[in-house]
């Protein structure tokens, strides 16, 4: 099966500091692979670099099977467009209404006219279970809301790829069941892979095939959801019981 995405070797340093450190990591279509691991360990970093917000000075990031960073402005753009992002706090224009947020991106890339990019935006709001938001601000929304909003404008140019920055941080165990639902609803109808940032293990055992433990920018465990709920690797079970002690530094 395809690898949708593959690091080798990547190294970034940011201001002098190391934060991501020698990362290997092969992503197959279709897999759900979830990165867990302390705050400040590097993992938002790993996302951004994935989508070339971050450029690692050493080794390679291939998407598609292609160098991200060796690729022409035009064909960049292409690839690019296979991607959707999901940012950690929605990332919605404060000015723009909620329709306007889901076809920001499709309205550069896609040739529609103005009630086709609307019909598109409304039916994008109603596949995460929103209605009658389209002419709303993001303010007027709650929190949840404005998650599912946030991951209706990552799928408005139905991607083969899916970024998802903590999806469902600061919300209630309710809301975060329905957005594991959703995202397992999105997967499976536009056949995407998806790489996911959590700290919840309820949704990293819902949603994941593989799980990544991220120890100060290092991968130091990558296994199945059942490989990692058994570990008994020392830093595995220092995270997953959520010990002080252990290989993992509680101040780093």
């Amino acid at each position: 099966m395809e690898n949708v995405v593959i690091c080798e070797d990547i190294s970034l340093n940011l201001g002098g500091k190391p934060i991501l450190r020698n990362i290997s990591l092969s992503i197959k279509r279709g897999e759900t692979f979830v990165l867990m691991g302390k705050n400040g360990c590097g993992k938002t970093v790993f996302l951004k670099s994935l989508v070339g917000l971050f450029r690692p000075q050493k080794g390679r990031i291939l998407l598609f099977g292609k160098d991200i960073f060796q690729l022409k402005p035009l064909e960049r753009a292409s690839t690019l467009c296979k991607i959707g992002y999901v940012f950690q706090k929605s990332g919605l224009f404060d000015s723009l209404t909620v329709a306007e947020n889901v076809i920001f991106a499709r309205r550069r890339f896609v040739k529609e006219n103005q009630e086709e990019l609307m019909a598109h935006a409304t039916t994008c709001l109603r596949r995460t279970g929103l209605q009658g938001v389209e002419n709303k601000l993001p303010a007027e929304l709650s929190g949840g809301m404005q998650k599912r909003a946030g991951i209706a404008r990552a799928i408005a140019l139905d991607p083969e790829l899916l970024l998802m920055d903590d999806p469902t941080a600061g919300l209630d165990p309710i809301l975060t069941d329905a957005i594991a639902e959703l995202i397992l609803n999105i997967r499976e109808s536009l056949h995407s892979t998806a790489v996911i940032i959590t700290h919840d293990f309820n949704l990293a055992y819902k949603l994941a095939h593989r799980i990544g433990l991220m120890v100060a920018g290092e991968l130091k465990a990558v296994c199945t959801t059942e490989e990692f709920q058994k570990s008994q690797d020392p830093y595995v079970v220092q995270f997953r019981e959520g010990l002080l002690s252990g290989p993992i530094p509680v101040v780093e």
